[in-house]
């Protein structure tokens, strides 16, 4: 990402009472901050076909309830712009309504030709946004950038780089430079204790590397995992520093698609503290 966000893609869930999203409110402020495009992509509900002993036609069914969440997924758009326009941007509200396309189809294309992605974080019973987060970081190519449901500062000024020296960290920090640029106090951060990391690129590097880009110069620190557990360790670190944003490259424990996302990966997506600038 250029050093300075020019596209921003945000994601909202079609409902039948639209309400504005810490995704959505983050994502303006953004927008307004760096003069950014906004677009917006709708993404439908998730619908099963109801069970009838009435003899009615299951195609007449199905077809109804596709009418129902594509009007659903109309309102949402047009609800989502409305708002974008009360708070005084433009943007482009875009929405999949083909039955036959996966659900995150549209919003995954669409996040490779934008800056960054923003969605919520998935509550612990919604697999559908989850799907939706982990689509966007391992088939978009492009950060996303996950909101948790107490909001966030889109001008973070304290940020932590969850670095372990690898390839992902390192494309996370340079996607991340528009947000690093402007902080007042950066950590680079090396929980130790989980992994191998004696061939990893170390966070004296990362430092200097930061500051040539005229970066703040961050203030390095090595931590324990908790019980071998480096996500506890991290979100208590960002507890205790007050970290407005944590930057981290993620993780899955396979070259394949389907595999399983790596621990501290998962971990922080199942209980965010702070928005998570992350890429793949």
């Amino acid at each position: 990402m250029s050093e300075q966000v020019k596209s921003i893609l945000v994601g909202v869930a079609a409902r039948d009472n639209f309400s504005a999203t810490p995704a959505l409110v983050f994502a303006i402020a953004l927008a307004k901050q760096h003069g950014a495009c906004l677009t917006i992509c709708t993404l439908p509900s998730a619908f099963y076909l109801p069970v009838t002993r009435t003899g009615g036609s299951v195609s007449a069914i199905l077809k109804n309830e596709v009418q129902r969440h594509e009007e659903i997924t109309r309102q949402s758009a047009r609800s989502a712009a409305e708002f974008v326009s009360k708070a005084g941007l433009s943007c482009t509200a875009e929405h999949m309504l083909s039955p036959l396309e996966p659900r995150t189809g549209r919003l995954v294309r669409l996040a490779r030709v934008n800056d960054v992605t923003i969605l919520d974080a998935a509550e612990s019973d919604d697999n559908a946004q989850r799907i939706a987060i982990e689509d966007v970081i391992f088939d978009s190519g492009r950060p996303i950038l996950v909101v948790p449901g107490a909001g966030g500062n889109a001008t973070p000024r304290r940020i932590a780089i969850a670095w372990d020296g690898g390839a992902r960290s390192a494309r996370a920090v340079a996607d991340a430079l528009p947000f690093l640029k402007q902080a007042v106090s950066i950590f680079i951060i090396t929980v130790t204790g989980e992994k191998d990391l004696s061939r990893m690129a170390s966070g004296a590097d990362l430092s200097t590397q930061l500051l040539r880009h005229g970066v703040q110069e961050p203030h390095i620190e090595t931590l324990s995992a908790i019980e071998g557990d480096s996500a506890a360790r991290l979100r208590k670190f960002v507890t205790d520093k007050s970290i407005e944003m944590v930057v981290m490259g993620a993780f899955v424990h396979s070259r394949f698609r389907q595999a399983v996302l790596g621990g501290v990966t998962q971990s922080l997506l199942d209980e965010v503290p702070v928005p998570l600038f992350m890429a793949h």
